[in-house]
């Protein structure tokens, strides 16, 4: 299968359970996956998939020790983040030091011709995001793609900063759930569009942090001038949940420079900056949208019960409370965002 035949198939949003260990591996269309049973019993796995356009997410369960063996075609990526390691021993193209306390810090990726070679414990459950390499690249600028570059090259374990992983971890996380609770959300193409530029930025940050690569400190003229370009930017499109990346190419800057600039004139990153950016359309969506939860969606909020806490944090009231007063409705209708 060729990268131009990697589609979600029938529908965006899918859940399978197996019982057979070569159907399993059968379930990641493009994988040219086989799948070897190392521990004795019967077998149980499963995959929820979500598709946004190209962009595939999943989650996978095995609840047995395998091989697994496979290779992407073309110019697909992908990075897997365990949720849950199981029991037993771990290796990953040879490397073997998922355990110990650094153990929340590790993420692998699986890119390139040789293909990979995954041997892992009972119960595992990993997180997997899947996109066209050449699309990531473009969202970063020249310093950024010498650094990504190498990563293209074949499957290696990755250490990174906590934060950073949570924070893509909490957001596919939140993402699986909402398509359970509420697949109309994702399903709607504003919705879909703000998610899928999320995780993309997230993915460029992950994988910026794992190379450990250290940016210029900007002189105090030269971080202003990047901020007030970045907010220029925003301005020419204040109704869009923009991303670090957004700021990174249209202002010309590493995400490092920026970042080191934000944090001397603002004295916050501008992740924090855009997050009270997305809050407050947030809040304006809140007086047409027809529920919380779409408010939500439609500026980059996946984890609602999270949204909500930030929100009253952020504004001193739920959002239920400001969807209601706009539009008279009972208590019921919020979405149950109390």
């Amino acid at each position: 299968m060729s990268a131009a035949t990697v589609s979600p198939g029938d529908a965006p949003f899918g859940h399978r359970r197996c019982g057979d260990v070569d159907d399993q591996a059968a379930l990641l269309r493009g994988w040219n996956q086989d799948y070897a049973q190392m521990s004795a019993g019967a077998f149980a796995g499963e995959i929820s998939d979500i598709w946004l356009q190209d962009l595939h997410l999943f989650t996978e369960t095995t609840g047995r020790r395998l091989r697994q063996r496979g290779a992407l075609p073309g110019s697909r990526f992908a990075l897997g983040l365990p949720l849950a390691m199981g029991e037993g021993p771990v290796v990953f193209c040879g490397a073997s030091d998922w355990a110990g306390p650094q153990a929340g810090e590790r993420f692998c990726t699986f890119s390139g011709t040789p293909g990979f070679e995954f041997f892992t414990p009972e119960g595992l459950v990993m997180a997997g995001v899947e996109f066209d390499w050449t699309e990531l690249l473009a969202l970063a600028d020249a310093s950024e793609q010498a650094v990504l570059r190498p990563l293209s090259l074949g499957a290696r374990l990755h250490s990174a900063p906590t934060p950073v992983l949570s924070a893509l971890r909490e957001m596919l996380q939140a993402g699986f759930s909402l398509s359970r609770s509420r697949p109309e959300l994702l399903a709607d193409p504003v919705s879909a569009s703000a998610l899928r530029k999320s995780v993309l930025s997230n993915v460029i940050e992950l994988l910026l942090s794992s190379q450990q690569q250290p940016g210029p400190e900007p002189t105090p003229e030269r971080a202003w001038k990047l901020v007030a370009r970045a907010q220029a930017h925003l301005r020419q499109d204040p109704e869009t949940p923009h991303t670090v990346a957004d700021l990174c190419q249209a202002v010309g800057a590493s995400r490092r420079t920026l970042q080191n600039a934000f944090q001397r004139v603002l004295d916050m990153p501008p992740h924090d900056f855009l997050r009270a950016l997305r809050l407050a359309g947030a809040r304006r969506s809140l007086r047409s949208a027809r529920s919380v939860a779409e408010a939500a969606t439609r500026w980059g909020f996946w984890h609602l019960g999270l949204f909500a806490q930030d929100y009253k944090r952020q504004f001193g009231e739920l959002p239920s409370v400001t969807w209601r007063r706009h539009r008279h409705a009972p208590s019921w209708a919020a979405d149950g965002l109390h």
